[in-house]
C-alpha cells in the first residue's frame, strides 16, 4: 500500500473513532438519564441508527477526506436528525412536538460531545507534533 495513503489514514482514524465514541456517550448519557437499564440491546437499538446515518452522510460530505468544521457541522446537521428519526421510528416514540424536541436536544448535546472529541483529538495531534520536532533536534 501507498505510504502516504497509510499516512492519511493514520491521520483521519483519530477523527473516525473521537465522532463514534461522541455519538455513543450521547447515547449513554441518554440511556443512564431515563433511568433505563443499560442492556445490549437498549443501547444497539439507540445507537446504531445514529451511527449509521452519521457514516453514511460523512461519506456524501467527504468528512474525513476533509475533516475541519465545516465538514463536521455538515455531517452533524444531517446525520442526527436524521439517525434520531430513524430511532424513534424504530422504537416507536417519541412521537409529534416530542419528537422536535428530543431532536434539538440531540442536536445540541451531539454538538457538545463531537466538538469536545475533536478538541481532544486536535489537543493530542499538538502535542504529538511538538514532541516530534523536539526530539529531531
Amino acid at each position: 500500500m501507498d505510504t502516504d495513503v497509510v499516512a492519511r489514514r493514520r491521520s483521519v482514524l483519530p477523527f473516525v473513532v473521537a465522532d463514534a465514541v461522541a455519538l455513543m456517550v450521547f447515547v449513554v448519557a441518554g440511556i443512564r438519564s431515563h433511568h433505563e437499564v443499560g442492556a445490549l440491546d437498549l443501547f444497539l437499538r439507540n445507537a446504531v441508527p445514529l451511527e449509521v446515518a452519521w457514516f453514511a452522510v460523512s461519506i456524501v460530505a467527504a468528512t474525513y477526506k476533509r475533516p475541519g468544521i465545516r465538514t463536521l457541522l455538515w455531517t452533524w446537521v444531517v446525520a442526527v436528525p436524521a439517525g434520531l428519526i430513524v430511532r424513534s421510528i424504530w422504537v416507536g416514540s417519541p412521537s409529534g412536538s416530542r419528537l422536535l424536541v428530543f431532536v434539538g436536544i440531540g442536536l445540541a448535546i451531539t454538538l457538545v460531545f463531537l466538538l469536545a472529541g475533536r478538541g481532544i483529538v486536535g489537543l493530542i495531534d499538538r502535542r504529538r507534533r511538538s514532541s516530534e520536532r523536539y526530539s529531531r533536534r
